[in-house]
């Protein structure tokens, strides 16, 4: 069935509980995994319709990532990172209100620590995937110093300065261009039906 639908009876009428957005292979994603990935923060998102099409964008590539993932089989990450990035999810949603957060998306925290132990994998899974591809050249390096030579020596940093942000900001942007033409690849791949709403 494409589009799954919860109603309750309240008041007379029907109140939709949720809905499908997505399947990618069959598997569901929902109104309620959008909202709640973007109320705890493990995804960008904010309100509106288009916000929610991209949140449901950032959710199929978090699948499409995950299968791999699966069939390459990183190690588990270390429980300790694993209780770090659970502490930091509950220190942004505040303790008061932790428990009222999950249970409004229907998250129990055995899931929560789930998908925090899968977004570990998965970046460790990226890093290990476009690491040597991703280094740039001293060449390049040096073209964007030269690029920013003006600012660069207006704030007096020098060139050995400047060189390891330049080299981190450089891998960082082609980690990006590669795992997008990637995912892209995984798409084209992949069956994904997107539910019109």
């Amino acid at each position: 069935m494409l589009l799954v639908l919860a109603a309750l009876l309240a008041s007379g009428g029907q109140q939709l509980l949720d809905r499908t957005l997505a399947l990618v292979s069959g598997q569901p994603i929902t109104l309620s995994d959008v909202r709640g990935a973007v109320a705890l923060g493990l995804i960008e998102g904010r309100a509106g319709d288009e916000a929610v099409a991209a949140a449901t964008d950032r959710l199929v590539d978090r699948a499409l990532i995950l299968r791999e993932v699966q069939r390459y089989a990183p190690p588990m990450p270390a429980e300790s990172a694993v209780e770090a990035r659970l502490a930091e999810i509950r220190d942004r949603v505040g303790t008061a209100g932790w428990m009222r957060t999950l249970e409004r998306f229907a998250l129990t925290e055995a899931r929560l620590r789930a998908w925090v132990r899968d977004d570990i994998r998965a970046q460790a899974y990226l890093a290990q995937r476009f690491a040597s591809a991703s280094t740039p050249t001293d060449g390049e390096v040096a073209a964007a110093y030269n690029r920013g030579r003006a600012e660069f020596e207006r704030q007096g940093i020098t060139f050995e300065q400047a060189t390891p942000a330049l080299r981190e900001r450089l891998a960082e942007s082609r980690r990006a261009e590669l795992t997008a033409d990637w995912l892209a690849d995984l798409r084209r791949r992949t069956d994904i039906v997107r539910i019109p709403q």
